[in-house]
């Protein structure tokens, strides 16, 4: 059995994700297992499906075994986001390799971003750039140019080669042995308003759902897969972004400075710009045009407030993730978990309530959890009750 592991959104899951792990599995992989986002993504935002519908979606289209990232990983940066889902591929105790898309598509360049972005020198470097009021990112790129050269910098500007290169330094970070697999993207580029080669990008995908024009997502989408999508957007289960307005606003206006000073990856003063800010706007668009600057990216932004929507608090995703938590399998899923259940070294189950009781962090992190998903299902056209992260039943496909 070679066992390899991903890291996903899948939101949707599309052409894109099935021939990646086709790809992974002409590599000579038997077995996938995908730590996916749970109902947040990356972008600071509600996914589209919740959890479920998107794990069957990813296991009819090829994956064996869906983990869960918690969601102070989930809705965190690249690093952290890297972190969390590399602590568990490491965890599970039976991944062989990581296999993951990037516009690189070579494992020693990765190797060399890696090291760049974890060299004290381009660490120290960084505040030196951000002085001139760019964002994180440009910094980061402008002072691994220092020491690492123009094409590693250029490298360092992709949104998959920067994931790929915060999951090896977070393995190194781990002392894992989980070997590297980097496929190149094909397709629309990230986050890509339109189809190339017979591939689109999510981003493109969500907003055709989100203008009812599912239909024009057909060609990009696995037939069962889109099925599934089809059926949660009818039955009203979608995320709808105007749901959110008026709950996140609620939610921002009745917190003080103080409450916002102690949000995740908020700093230099920046809870003195959200407060004024937050009483200035009206909408969510207002507030981040209100917020946004050089230094602050859009989706950080959006980050910040989901954070404080969510109540997800400021040092979680410095913490190892305290468990591994099953969403579904198939046949080859239940071989890894029978393999894990020997290995792992975090608690492993498909069931919140017996993971919550492996102790006081395990328990903060499923309370977090629970709570967040029962939000969920007040953003969508029809509600759901809470505690379904309690009832809901395991993928089996």
């Amino acid at each position: 059995m070679v066992t390899a592991g991903v890291v996903a959104e899948y939101n949707p899951f599309h052409l894109g994700h099935q021939w990646h792990l086709q790809e992974t599995r002409r590599r000579g992989v038997t077995h996938i297992v995908a730590v996916m986002s749970g109902c947040y993504v990356q972008r600071g935002e509600p996914a589209l499906w919740d959890k479920w519908v998107r794990t069957r979606a990813a296991l009819l289209g090829g994956a064996d075994l869906i983990i869960e990232l918690p969601l102070p990983y989930a809705c965190a940066t690249a690093e952290r986001f890297a972190w969390g889902a590399a602590s568990l591929l490491h965890a599970l105790g039976v991944v062989d390799v990581i296999s993951f898309g990037c516009e690189a598509g070579n494992e020693e360049q990765l190797r060399i971003c890696a090291k760049a972005i974890g060299d004290r020198r381009v660490l120290d470097a960084i505040p030196q750039e951000l002085a001139g009021g760019i964002t994180y990112a440009v910094a980061r790129q402008r002072a691994a140019a220092r020491f690492y050269g123009d094409q590693t910098a250029a490298l360092l500007r992709q949104p998959n080669n920067i994931l790929g290169a915060e999951y090896l330094l977070a393995l190194e970070r781990l002392g894992s042995a989980i070997d590297p697999l980097a496929i190149p993207r094909r397709g629309a580029a990230h986050d890509g308003q339109g189809a190339e080669d017979g591939f689109a990008s999510a981003s493109f995908l969500r907003q055709l759902y989100l203008q009812g024009r599912q239909q024009e997502a057909a060609p990009f989408l696995p037939p069962a897969g889109k099925a599934l999508l089809d059926q949660a957007y009818g039955d009203g289960l979608c995320w709808q972004p105007e749901l959110l307005e008026r709950p996140l606003l609620t939610r921002l206006r009745s917190m003080s400075r103080e409450e916002m000073a102690a949000l995740p990856d908020l700093s230099e003063g920046l809870e003195n710009r959200l407060y004024g800010a937050v009483r200035r706007s009206c909408t969510v668009n207002e507030l981040l045009e209100e917020l946004k600057t050089k230094r602050y990216s859009h989706a950080r932004l959006r980050r910040l407030l989901m954070s404080a929507f969510l109540g997800i608090p400021k040092d979680f995703c410095r913490i190892s993730p305290p468990y591994l938590r099953v969403l579904g399998f198939n046949e080859r899923g239940l071989e890894i978990l029978r393999e894990a259940k020997k290995k792992a070294s975090l608690p492993l189950s498909h069931s919140l309530a017996e993971l919550e009781r492996a102790g006081e962090t395990a328990a903060a992190f499923a309370a977090l959890e629970a709570r967040s998903t029962d939000l969920y299902h007040l953003l969508t056209p029809s509600p759901r009750p809470c505690g379904l992260d309690y009832t809901h039943p395991v993928i089996r496909v």
